[in-house]
């Protein structure tokens, strides 16, 4: 059982409540006015602890900055692209303001007002939102605080912006202008536009794609994604996929002759498409800046990006008759449902299609005995 003394300060007399911790070591708690504050504390405490909902305080109070810190260096499974974004948001976002305050002293309302001062589109607030919450969430799971208060705030709501799809007719005028720039047929700069257009890889995907990973001698041609390059800080880097990223995708046809002519006689490890002046994975920046910007606005697409040819690259897959878990396979998503979520337009189109085709169908059979006769 814990006590209850009382001590005199230059205030007035002053109440602590003394008491074990689960681990039996004693402790306190200072500064109570009343005695009967300091036993109603040292009664919760207690059963808090018979009930094993006891904290320790001494555990919340490091700072904000300094737990941020520990939990960064604690997230093993961060790759180096999103350590490094995490990384920014913190010293850009979260420990100017928030950084000096001890982590049990972070209450809601503080949080609350620092979300709803956050620039930036809803989608990059709740992004700097994510990680505060996230490593208060790991201080919940450490046994240094009972709640989260970086939880449920109220964030402004992502308005989702409608894509742009390419035709086909499109994405060869873009491929035929890149290539009419200087080196651009020389470097198969166009055919990069068709592989995207037509495979639906992520730019770190393409741009890490090897010799090797091509089977073009297979009786159905296909590319497999391997690894991934990315740009951290200025340097590129080689990484795997995610298990769900890894994946083998069928090439069409027509793709087959130009992709030959593109590495033929250079070895396996060589990137299939490479800087003209590195000779190694081809960087989006320098591929925007040299060929691909001015060709879009050339042929009237102004503002594109390659990313947008994977947007391309499934509202072409469905409307050629792809299913939905087609599509997710082709553009390694983890699931037919975030698939449906990206390009939930795109299906809602194609049920128009469904209707006509089931009407043909229907009109084939007996059911078509049970209309009304033509008058």
């Amino acid at each position: 059982m814990g006590s209850i003394e009382s001590y005199e300060t230059a205030k007035g007399r002053r109440y602590r409540a003394l008491y074990r911790r689960p681990d039996k070591k004693q402790t306190q708690k200072r500064g109570f006015t009343t005695k009967k504050a300091a036993e109603l504390f040292l009664a919760t405490t207690e059963v808090d602890i018979a009930q094993g909902r006891y904290l320790d305080p001494s555990l919340a109070r490091v700072t904000v900055a300094d737990w941020l810190q520990t939990w960064l260096a604690a997230r093993g499974d961060l790759r180096a692209t999103t350590r490094s974004r995490v990384e920014n948001i913190i010293e850009k976002h979260i420990v100017p303001e928030l950084g000096t305050i001890p982590i049990g002293n972070l209450a809601r309302l503080r949080v609350q007002e620092w979300a709803s001062a956050l620039p930036g589109a809803p989608a990059t607030v709740r992004k700097i939102v994510n990680v505060l919450s996230g490593a208060l969430r790991f201080a919940v799971e450490d046994g240094r605080l009972p709640s989260n208060p970086a939880q449920r705030l109220k964030l402004p709501k992502p308005t989702k912006s409608r894509k742009r799809y390419l035709s086909h007719d499109q994405v060869a005028a873009l491929a035929k202008a890149i290539d009419e720039k200087k080196d651009g047929r020389e470097h198969g700069y166009g055919l990069v536009v068709l592989v995207l257009a037509y495979c639906g890889l992520r730019w770190g995907e393409l741009s890490g794609l090897r010799i090797r990973d091509l089977d073009l001698d297979a009786k159905n041609p296909r590319l497999t994604v391997e690894q991934t390059v990315v740009a951290d800080k200025g340097y590129q880097r080689i990484e795997p996929p995610k298990d769900y990223e890894h994946r083998s995708i069928p090439i069409p046809a027509f793709l087959v002759g130009l992709l030959r002519a593109q590495i033929a006689g250079r070895p396996a490890d060589a990137p299939v498409f490479y800087g003209i002046r590195t000779g190694t994975w081809l960087r989006n920046h320098v591929f925007r800046v040299g060929w691909f910007d001015d060709a879009a606005a050339t042929v009237g697409i102004k503002g594109l990006t390659p990313h947008e040819l994977r947007h391309t690259a499934a509202s072409l897959a469905v409307s050629a008759g792809a299913n939905v878990k087609a599509v997710q396979r082709m553009l390694g998503h983890a699931s037919a449902a975030v698939t449906l979520d990206v390009y939930a337009d795109l299906f809602d189109d194609d049920l128009d299609g469904v209707a006509t085709a089931l009407n043909a169908a229907a009109m084939q059979s007996d059911v078509a005995n049970l209309l009304p006769k033509a008058a």
